[in-house]
């Protein structure tokens, strides 16, 4: 791929600054980045994009250039959205090393570029066959060629749906657009034993198929009314998907390195950086979640995760599908369109635009984990967040909160630090065995007292502590006499070494019974 074919593309000029006579490198791929020095990060044909976020003073632009130059890269393109105007001394410093550097205007996102570059790549290796084809090459010729899915998907009886039912690419007219309908597409097609597959719902048939061959959470599918189309339709999710991997993988390596800043509680300078490079405004809100997909209980060993790892996931077509940490960022990115999605150690990050980025989250996990046989969501989000100094603290939030879901045995667990009392998002930071070594300390007495007695202890704790300590109303709704009530509670302060009149003795027997799985 030539840069002259990149910038030749329709769309926004990106003015040529320097290295005019240049153009005609070839280059293989674009690489975002604001280090002073990224050339560890660097192989050679790269077109290197930059917001120019390392430029602290006119010195910085000529280390810039040296390491790209250095690295063998093939173009230099700067953003003009956050700091304007491509400064001279970062000009004269691509003359000096022969690099041609192109300004990208504000208007334009780094996104499209890296789309233009894709497109270029895509249509050199594959247009020139599929173009002399049939019809159907043909329209995969235009697909190539830089047209959207929708620009070559038919008008009618065929859309490209989500495994949570929403549809994508299709005629707007059609049935699937009632969310209902696709839902009831999206759990026929993920209890698919075999693909291709057939759904009828009321008079309509629906053909249902997807470029994988397993049925997945997080895989898009096809649903038309012709199947002889069917074949046709895969291809083309196919090649569309194959088209944007490039894309992705730039995405998700952006997401990683926000998500690495954000637990290491970078400077705010540092964070608004991160954040524009993956298309974030700068100045919030932002909502941050903290998601993964544990065990069912009673679904045996292993991670929904890992039931990817060793059954479908090999098979899907996505290469963010080939782990266990791919399965819930695919989850995640369905579930929250447009959140910026990155798997760390074990968890699934996501910082949404807005506070309310994630309405709906609950009732979409619940149709997807009702769907899915073997599969459970557990998440905990922030409050919002109102600028980029307070992401670090979101996160903090996001995941006590999802401590706290964990805990739960829902199949959808889905906690806002919000829902939480203060106590409860405390206790969610402690370890599980912590917890549980308090609780049975305090309460082991007691459960061993009730089974070689039967003297229900452990309800009567319970009930007195939720009326308050009332001797009257706890008598009442256990149907005691007050005098067998005082009896009890004395035989828990013997067990325990706790006096209930005490208010600190009450908040230690009242947290036990709250920590006792």
């Amino acid at each position: 791929m030539r840069l002259r074919d990149v910038l030749e593309q329709p769309g926004v000029r990106l003015p040529v600054l320097a290295g005019e006579g240049e153009l005609d490198r070839p280059a293989h791929l674009a690489y975002t980045t604001d280090l002073l020095d990224p050339a560890r990060y660097l192989a050679g044909g790269e077109v290197v994009l930059t917001g120019m976020m390392w430029r602290r003073e006119p010195a910085d632009s000529e280390l810039f250039v040296a390491a790209l130059a250095g690295a063998g890269v093939a173009a230099l393109g700067a953003g003009e959205a956050l700091l304007g105007p491509v400064p001279a001394d970062l000009v004269e410093a691509c003359r000096r090393h022969r690099l041609p550097l192109f300004a990208v205007p504000a208007e334009v996102s780094f996104r499209e570029v890296t789309e233009r570059i894709n497109t270029v790549l895509w249509a050199e290796r594959e247009a020139g066959a599929l173009a002399a084809r049939s019809r159907r090459r043909g329209r995969v010729a235009t697909l190539a060629a830089g047209a959207d899915l929708a620009e070559v998907w038919p008008g009618t009886g065929a859309w490209v749906l989500t495994s949570t039912g929403r549809v994508i690419v299709g005629d707007p007219d059609g049935t699937p657009h009632d969310l209902a309908v696709g839902r009831r597409l999206a759990t026929a097609f993920l209890r698919a034993d075999t693909l291709p597959t057939r759904c009828r719902i009321g008079d309509r048939e629906f053909h249902l198929d997807a470029p994988a061959p397993a049925a997945t959470p997080g895989t898009r599918f096809i649903a038309c009314a012709d199947p002889a189309l069917l074949e046709e339709l895969v291809e083309l999710a196919a090649l569309d998907a194959a088209r944007s991997e490039r894309a992705r993988r730039i995405e998700r390596r952006l997401a990683a390195q926000l998500a690495d800043v954000l637990i290491t509680a970078a400077d705010p300078p540092e964070l608004a950086a991160a954040l524009h490079a993956c298309g974030l405004s700068t100045t919030g809100p932002y909502t941050v979640l903290v998601a993964s997909l544990p065990t069912p209980p009673g679904s045996g060993s292993g991670s929904f995760g890992e039931t990817a790892r060793n059954g479908w996931a090999d098979r899907a077509v996505s290469p963010k599908l080939h782990d266990a940490d791919g399965a819930a960022v695919a989850v995640v990115e369905e579930l929250v369109p447009g959140a910026v999605v990155a798997s760390v150690g074990g968890e699934v990050v996501a910082v949404v635009a807005g506070s309310g980025g994630v309405g709906g989250l609950r009732e979409a996990a619940r149709q997807l984990t009702a769907a899915a046989r073997g599969m459970r969501f557990v998440a905990g989000l922030s409050e919002p967040a109102t600028d980029v100094a307070a992401l670090p603290g979101a996160l903090s939030q996001a995941r006590h909160a999802h401590r706290y879901a964990l805990d739960r045995p829902d199949r959808v667990s889905v906690i806002g630090s919000d829902e939480l009392a203060s106590h409860d998002l405390l206790l969610a930071s402690v370890p599980r065995a912590t917890r549980q070594a308090f609780a049975d300390r305090l309460l082991a007495p007691l459960r061993a007292y009730d089974a070689d007695h039967h003297a229900d202890l452990v309800r009567t704790l319970q009930t007195f502590l939720a009326c308050d300590g009332s001797w009257t109303r706890c008598a009442s709704a256990m149907h005691l006499h007050v005098n067998t009530l005082r009896y009890r509670v004395r035989r828990i302060a013997d067990l325990t070494g706790r006096d209930l009149d005490r208010f600190t003795d009450r908040v230690d027997l009242y947290l036990a019974l709250r920590l006792d799985t």
